[in-house]
């Protein structure tokens, strides 16, 4: 039996750099028994670039605006069964952003984290996935 194809938004992911932490998300997924441990991710709206996704996803997700940006890469998520592609950004020097409205699906607790422990507490593909493509360079 053949699976069917879910067409899905392309989305980004943010690798959020601040000092020796990374800003990461704990959050509720309706496929996970527990919270999760991610990197800050969206969808990408209609219309919208990946690049204007990052800066509005940093803003909705941890309340950040970032004055240096780089697009390292991008991957497939899910290939076998799905159309979405994920988009990865570095972000670093940080300030606060205006407070955005999280989406109603949405509650997340904002996480700063060790670098060297990111290996170990990230819980979701994407991130993992992101930051190899961040530590081992830009695809």
């Amino acid at each position: 039996m053949a699976i069917p194809l879910l067409r899905h938004p392309e989305s980004v992911v943010l690798v959020v750099v601040d000092g020796d932490d990374l800003v990461c998300v704990r959050q509720t997924r309706l496929g996970a028994p527990d919270l999760t441990l991610e990197l800050p991710s969206g969808k990408i709206e209609p219309g919208e670039m990946p690049d204007q996704a990052a800066v509005r996803e940093l803003a909705e997700e941890c309340g950040l605006a970032a004055a240096e940006s780089a697009y390292l890469g991008s991957f497939w998520v899910v290939p076998a069964y799905s159309t979405e592609r994920c988009h990865v950004f570095q972000v670093a020097s940080l300030s606060p952003a205006e407070a955005a409205v999280l989406d109603d699906d949405e509650d997340i607790e904002v996480e700063r984290i060790p670098v060297i422990e990111a290996w170990e507490r990230l819980s979701d593909a994407a991130s993992l996935a992101a930051l190899g493509i961040w530590r081992h360079g830009s695809r």
